[in-house]
Order: structure tokens, then C-alpha cells, then sequence
């Protein structure tokens, strides 16, 4: 008996946290784990099996939804959080071209964050909150997706620039959700974001480091809402659904980390952070399987 074998029925009948902790001990009995071992077990493993469960019951509950059915982006990621970011991605670009030797040091950087930026302003524009951004999302996206094919010094200075002239600029370009950044970069990113994420969530940092973490999440929540659309790591249509399913739990969980870290609640953000966790390696058991 394991987790799959359980996921038909608590998906019909989504349980409570309570509930979801006696399967996992049914789990652990039925497979012979002696019962002392349970005990043992209760902070490590049975956590990790009421976790799991959760997420897939998540997964098994959440209807095939395609980028065109997303929810409003307050509900995931707050206007001031994204903005502060796009701040933040503009301000580091200008460092990478600041001079030639800063460049040879990070030119990699050149493309992830204005893939990054450019995803931010797509959600910024859509967003369903007044921000400093939305008149200039068009033109944004734009200026960042030119940016991110930069391969030189001089492009790339040329390419900040534009960047920083469309932040200013007004554009009545019609925006939706679909692919407007490269899968690859967004993904190298993630990690990136979730390493600064993890280490400014804990005990000591969480209320001082909020902001930052705040607007870490909301990038997070938009990379998984902005890569919907791309399906070109799937194989058919059961996989379009799994990703589609994949990418809706990424963007609401990350929203949940949001929420929490906006409360100062430190037992909320841990509790979401471990689900956020579980359902990106369950995506990459699937998508990415030279993690496995």
C-alpha cells in the first residue's frame, strides 16, 4: 500500500490534516514499520507522508485549467511585490553592464533576469491591481525580451537602456497570458529565487527580510502562472494536463508562502514553504528526470 494507492479517495473526499495523518500511519503499519519506528518517525517521515499527500490530493483536486482561466494576480502575487521586484531586476541588469568587467562577471545573468523581468511585467500588466507598471507592461515585455538575446557588452548596455526607457513608456499593447519568455532561463532561475527565498524565511529573518521575501514569492507565483502556457517539455495531452495541474499548484502555493510571510505568521510560511517544496520535486519527477 502507498501513496498512489490512497489518492483516488482522498481526492474524492479531500480530508483534514488530522485526517491525512492517520493515513500515513496506516501507510507506514501496512508496509511492516514497526510501531516504535512510527513514533520515531512522526517528526521526519510521517510529516513528509502528510505533506506528499497533501500535494497530491492537491494535484488530484485542481481541474485542468489552461493560462487563459488564471485567477485574478492579487490572489497569488500583490502588485507592490512584483513592482518592487521589477525594481529590483532593472537595478541588477544595470549592474551587470556597468562596466566591461562586470559583464565578463555576469553576463549569465543577462539572460535569466530579463526573462525574469519580462514575465513580471506581463503579470504586472494583467494585474488586477493599479500599479506603477501597468501603462508600461507592453513595452516592457518588449524591451526585456530584446534584452535577454543579448550576447556582448555593447548590445546588452544598449539593451539595459532600453529597458529603463520602456519602464517610463506607455504602450497600448494587448497582453494575455501565453509564452513570452524562454522555459530553460525561467527554470534556472527558480532555484536562484528559492535558495534567497529559504534562507530569509527562517525565525530570525522572517519579519525583517519580508519585503524581499514577499517579492521572491510573487516571482516565483508568476514564473509558474507565465510558464502555462509553454508546453514544450510535455509529450501529448495527459502531459499538457499534468503540467497545466503543476503550474496552478506552484503559483497558489507560492501565493500561500506569500500570504503567510505578509502576516508574519512563521509556522504558516514553514507549513507552505514544505508543500511548495514537495510539489516542485513531484514536477520534476515528471518534467526533469535526470533529478530522479
Amino acid at each position: 500500500m502507498g501513496l498512489w494507492e490512497v489518492i483516488p479517495t482522498v481526492a474524492a473526499f479531500p480530508p483534514s490534516a488530522g485526517a491525512l495523518a492517520v493515513i500515513a500511519d496506516c501507510i507506514l503499519v501496512k508496509n511492516r514499520i514497526p510501531k516504535e519506528n512510527i513514533v520515531m518517525l512522526s517528526k521526519n517521515c510521517r510529516v513528509l507522508c502528510v505533506g506528499a499527500l497533501a500535494v497530491l490530493c492537491m494535484l488530484s483536486i485542481v481541474p485542468v485549467v489552461s493560462a487563459a482561466d488564471a485567477p485574478k494576480v492579487s490572489s497569488y502575487a500583490p502588485a507592490e511585490d512584483l513592482a518592487n521586484q521589477a525594481d529590483a531586476y532593472i537595478k541588477e541588469l544595470e549592474k551587470v553592464v556597468s562596466s566591461e568587467d562586470e559583464f565578463k562577471e555576469g553576463k549569465d545573468k543577462i539572460a535569466k533576469d530579463a526573462n525574469t523581468l519580462t514575465v513580471i511585467a506581463l503579470a504586472l500588466g494583467l494585474h488586477d491591481q493599479d500599479n506603477k507598471y501597468k501603462a508600461s507592461a507592453g513595452a516592457l515585455i518588449k524591451a526585456s525580451q530584446d534584452l535577454a538575446k543579448a550576447k556582448d557588452f555593447s548590445v546588452a548596455k544598449k539593451g539595459v537602456d532600453a529597458v529603463k526607457a520602456a519602464a517610463k513608456a506607455k504602450s497600448d499593447a494587448k497582453l494575455k497570458w501565453e509564452k513570452v519568455a524562454s522555459l530553460p532561463e525561467l527554470m534556472k532561475q527558480v532555484p536562484v529565487i528559492n535558495t534567497k527565498l529559504k534562507m530569509n524565511v527562517k525565525p530570525a529573518k522572517l519579519k525583517k527580510k519580508a519585503k524581499d521575501t514577499a517579492g521572491y514569492t510573487a516571482v516565483l507565483a508568476v514564473i509558474a502562472q507565465g510558464t502555462m502556457a509553454d508546453t514544450s517539455a510535455t509529450k501529448g495531452d495527459e502531459q499538457v494536463k499534468q503540467w497545466q495541474k503543476f503550474s496552478a499548484v506552484a503559483r497558489d502555493l507560492a501565493g500561500e508562502v506569500n500570504a503567510a510571510i505578509h502576516k508574519g505568521d512563521q509556522a504558516a510560511t514553514d507549513k507552505a514553504m514544505e508543500k511548495l517544496n514537495i510539489s516542485c520535486e513531484d514536477c520534476h519527477k515528471v518534467f526533469k528526470p535526470e533529478t530522479k
